[in-house]
């Protein structure tokens, strides 16, 4: 047969007979051939999303199992289009940096997600240099055309510090991840806000985000001169291990000390006691992203969204008071 033929049938392409089109599919199968994904992109273009991950906020920041929602939800939006999600795990930004120049210079992806936003990210500033279409995720203000998608985490917090105040509480912790997270820093301006209106102090101990960073510095709040009696936790895993630091240093949750998580998951709900906690966003983030995405891959103008977080679960791990 002619190249022309078997590239009609093997594409699906009119001007073979069925009969013709059966005969190279089944040749093909039998060789265990397939079309060559570079040749296509040739023609075609990429058809990927790139997607490149901090390894130190993979494991560490207890968004684990949160950032599996993220990309399963996202990867589900890009499979309508048939869109691949690539995704890279490397050790710190500047090689985050080094991966965009090379994969766009290689045109390896349509549009670049960015997410985990420090307050001065070089990721922002290489997609601008480069001029890549990017969805950037959780970031503040964005100069130029980039789209964005943000979670509403400032009120949300806020939200967690007008409860506590409501149960009396004055002088409250936050064990957070990396103060150079934009989350980081939004979610501790709510709490603050909140906490100076109802007359109470905010002690904020950033971390590097691992649940055994979180269970030291807890510990060190819980001991210190004017221990709080309430202290916020970035996530479900920091909150946990808040548990135990409590129960080792003879702190009854939540008679002497109450626990939230700015994240919930089956971690909080299986707990003892349960953990009041926020419900994560994860799955509609990256619902939203993946929009945004396609949004940018038809050239319409540079969105910007916001993920509302929804209310409180109260349980176990909160409480008036009572010290």
């Amino acid at each position: 047969m002619s190249i022309a033929v078997v590239s009609y049938a093997l594409n699906g392409r009119p001007g073979v007979s069925a009969a013709t089109r059966e005969r190279v599919l089944r040749v093909a199968d039998e060789f265990g051939w397939r079309p060559s994904a570079a040749a296509r992109s040739m023609r075609s273009g990429p058809r990927a999303v790139g997607l490149v991950v901090d390894r130190g906020l993979t494991g560490a920041v207890g968004y684990g199992a949160h950032v599996l929602e993220f990309v399963v939800a996202l990867q589900d939006v890009l499979a309508t289009r048939g869109l691949a999600l690539v995704l890279q795990v490397v050790d710190d930004l500047p090689a985050a940096v080094a991966i965009y120049g090379e994969w766009w210079a290689e045109r390896r992806f349509d549009v670049m997600v960015v997410t985990d936003v420090r307050t001065e990210d070089p990721r922002l500033d290489a997609l601008r240099r480069l001029r890549i279409p990017a969805v950037v995720v959780g970031a503040g203000e964005v100069a130029g055309e980039v789209a964005s998608v943000r979670v509403e985490d400032e009120q949300a917090a806020e939200r967690v510090g007008r409860y506590l105040i409501e149960l009396g509480h004055r002088h409250v912790g936050a064990v957070t991840g990396p103060a150079s997270l934009h989350r980081t820093r939004t979610r501790v301006a709510g709490l603050e806000h909140a906490l100076d209106a109802g007359g109470a102090t905010l002690a904020h101990e950033p971390t590097g985000g691992s649940p055994e960073e979180a269970a030291a510095a807890c510990r060190r709040l819980l001991t210190g001169d004017r221990p709080p009696t309430a202290v916020v936790f970035d996530t479900d895993h920091m909150a946990v291990a808040a548990l135990d630091v409590a129960r080792r240093t003879g702190l009854a949750v939540p008679w002497d000390v109450s626990v939230v998580a700015l994240s919930d998951s089956p971690l909080c709900r299986l707990a003892t006691p349960s953990i009041t906690a926020l419900p994560s966003v994860q799955a509609e983030l990256g619902t939203a992203v993946g929009e945004a995405v396609l949004t940018v891959l038809d050239s319409q103008p540079a969105p910007v969204r916001h993920i509302e977080v929804g209310g409180l679960a109260v349980r176990g791990s909160t409480g008036p008071r009572s010290r």
